[in-house]
Order: structure tokens, then C-alpha cells, then sequence
């Protein structure tokens, strides 16, 4: 019968071999791959798109424990200048690469994470609206990231620039436009007026009120001239003389009427000079405010507001405001050619009236 204590040593040296055998196995095994196995040296990489430009730099690669540098340049508005700038910003890193996965420590972002091959690096990156952004990097330099960074900056020049005229036009199409709708304005006020001072000219062309009282008071003195010539026929007796010379001196003061009329006559001129004048600057200024009215819409290249009025408009109303011109003129060059002989009979009038008494021989 076999004893199984003679069996324990065979037992014994197979576990021993079999130990062995693993540790050696253990020893020959290969590392796992830590790093890309073309990582350009230093560890340069760059990121652009037309907003952002990014620089990593990286060192420690080959190691699997990294740090460096991340420098990012975006384009920015601007709430204060209404346009757009350049933001910037360094942030110092450190992180690990092994087995494909990148996790850098940022001072901007926190962590964060990506993968990488020999040929790229994929980080996700926190963006401004809240979400996560794949942001690519390549193997690249400073100088391509400076590259970069100055196509952002002409980007931005031009945008500011294409926003400064687009805010130039729309200023200057308000402009124009303002201008048509100032002057619409102005030739309506205008025509309003000459209408108005118009219509108020041929009204205050007119001395028939005046005339009524020159006839009156002219009458009055003839009347009171007859009444003298009647009464000096009576000789000088009983006091007769007294009774002319009151009669002379109630003819004078018929002169004097008339004189008083005279005040009347220069109260009305005054009023139709005041009304011609109005007539006449009302159609300068319509004449002015039409010519700019004119340019106004041609210079607007916008189209709208047009006028509001033709040529025709305003030669009708410029026509009206003439013809009141004309006509007052020819009602003040005949009132004066009355007054003159009211104030020439009166004076004739009186001078014989004055002279009568002396006449009688008293």
C-alpha cells in the first residue's frame, strides 16, 4: 500500500515550481502604454476657430504627468463700446496622459478631460452658454498660435468696422430721413401761413372806413364854410362879424377833423404794411423751404418720406400771396391819391373861410 507521506515532497516541489514559474511570468510582462508614441516635442498644440485660438503647451509627456501652459484668445463683445474685442487668458496646468485619456487641473475651468493619439488632442471644455465644448488641439508652435491669434484680431477690426458703417448708414439714412420730414414740416407751415396772412393782407386792403369819415368831416366842413358865407352876407351889424369869424373858426376845426381823419388813414397803412410784409417774407421762406424740401428728398436714398407737395402747390400759393402784393399796392397808391386831395380841398377850404372876415370890411 502506498504511503502518502512519501508523496508530499513530489507535492511540495510541484507548488514550488509552479510559484516560480509565475513570478517570472510577472517580470517578463510589458509596461502599459502611457504616452502617444509620436508626441511632438516639446508637447506644443494648437486649437482655432474663427471665435477662439488656444496654445498648449505640455511637458513631462513621455512620462505620463504633465504641466504647462494654456493660453486662450477669444472673441469677446464689448457691452461698454458697443463692438467686439479680444479677450485673453493664461491659466498654468497640470494633469496626467496614460492610456489614451488627458486630465489637466486648470485654474479657469477646474478639471477637465479628454483623449488623445499621436496625432491630436480632444479636450472638453466648459463654454460660456453652459454647456461642454469637443475642442480639438493639433501639434503646432506659438508662432501658429500668434498666427492665429492676429487672423482673430483682424476679424474683429473688420467686424467693428462693418458695424461702425452699418451704424454710420443707418445714422445717416435717420438723418436724411428727418431732414425730408423737418422740411415737409417747414413747407406746410409755410403755405399755412402765406394762406393766412394772405387772406388777412386783402382784408386790411381797404381805407373804405377811413374815407367814410374824411367824407363826413369834408362835408361837415362845407356845410359850416356856407353857413360863413351866408352869414357874412349879413353885413357887420348887430354883432354880424362875431357870428363870421365863429363860423371861420368852426371851419378850421372841420380842418382839424379832417386832420384826425389823417391819423386814421396812417392807423389802417400801418396794419396793411404789417400784413404786407408778412405776405412777402412767407413767400420767401416758402421759396426757401421749398428748394431745401427739394434737396432734402434728394438726398435721402432711402426713398421714403417723399414730399408732400408738388411745384404746383407752391406757385399757387406763391401767385396768391403776389397777387394780394399787387393788389394792396394799388389800393394804397389810390388812398393816397384821395387823402391828398381831402387834405388839399380842406386846406384850400379853410384858408378861404379865415380870409372871409376880413373881407367884409367891418
Amino acid at each position: 500500500m502506498d504511503n502518502p507521506l512519501r508523496r508530499l515532497p513530489f507535492v511540495c516541489i510541484l507548488a514550488l515550481l509552479l510559484l516560480l514559474s509565475a513570478c517570472n511570468s510577472v517580470k517578463s510582462a510589458a509596461p502599459p502604454t502611457a504616452v502617444p508614441t509620436a508626441t511632438p516635442a516639446p508637447g506644443e498644440y494648437v486649437s482655432s476657430s474663427p471665435t477662439e485660438a488656444m496654445y498648449l503647451s505640455l511637458t513631462g509627456v513621455s512620462s505620463g504627468y504633465v504641466s504647462g501652459q494654456l493660453q486662450l484668445a477669444e472673441v469677446a463683445y464689448d457691452q461698454n463700446s458697443g463692438g467686439y474685442s479680444l479677450y485673453a487668458n493664461h491659466d498654468s496646468v497640470t494633469g496626467t496622459m496614460q492610456n489614451g485619456q488627458i486630465q489637466l487641473n486648470t485654474q479657469r475651468w477646474g478639471t477637465i478631460t479628454g483623449t488623445y493619439t499621436d496625432q491630436r488632442i480632444i479636450l472638453a471644455i466648459p463654454l460660456k452658454s453652459g454647456g461642454v465644448g469637443s475642442f480639438t488641439f493639433t501639434p503646432g508652435s506659438s508662432d501658429q498660435f500668434n498666427t492665429d491669434v492676429a487672423h482673430l484680431q483682424s476679424s474683429i477690426d473688420t467686424a467693428n468696422a462693418n458695424a461702425t458703417a452699418s451704424v454710420n448708414a443707418t445714422a445717416t439714412t435717420d438723418s436724411q430721413q428727418q431732414a425730408v420730414d423737418t422740411e415737409n414740416s417747414a413747407v406746410a407751415h409755410d403755405l399755412s401761413a402765406l394762406q393766412s396772412d394772405t387772406s388777412n393782407l386783402n382784408q386790411q386792403a381797404t381805407f373804405d372806413s377811413v374815407f367814410s369819415e374824411y367824407a363826413q368831416s369834408w362835408q361837415q366842413m362845407q356845410n359850416d364854410y356856407q353857413t360863413e358865407v351866408n352869414d357874412s352876407k349879413n353885413g357887420c351889424a348887430n354883432g354880424n362879424y362875431g357870428t363870421v369869424q365863429s363860423d371861420a373858426g368852426s371851419v378850421q376845426s372841420d380842418e382839424g377833423s379832417i386832420t384826425s381823419d389823417d391819423g386814421s388813414f396812417d392807423s389802417q397803412k400801418y396794419g396793411l404794411d404789417g400784413a404786407y410784409s408778412n405776405v412777402q417774407q412767407n413767400i420767401t421762406s416758402l421759396k426757401n423751404d421749398w428748394q431745401a424740401l427739394q434737396q432734402a428728398v434728394a438726398a435721402n436714398t432711402s426713398g421714403t418720406p417723399a414730399s408732400n407737395y408738388k411745384q404746383s402747390d407752391i406757385d399757387s400759393a406763391v401767385a396768391s400771396g403776389n397777387n394780394a402784393l399787387s393788389n394792396a399796392d394799388g389800393v394804397v397808391k389810390k388812398a393816397k391819391q384821395t387823402r391828398a386831395a381831402y387834405d388839399s380841398e380842406a386846406n384850400d377850404l379853410n384858408n378861404q373861410a379865415q380870409a372871409l372876415p376880413a373881407k367884409m370890411g367891418c
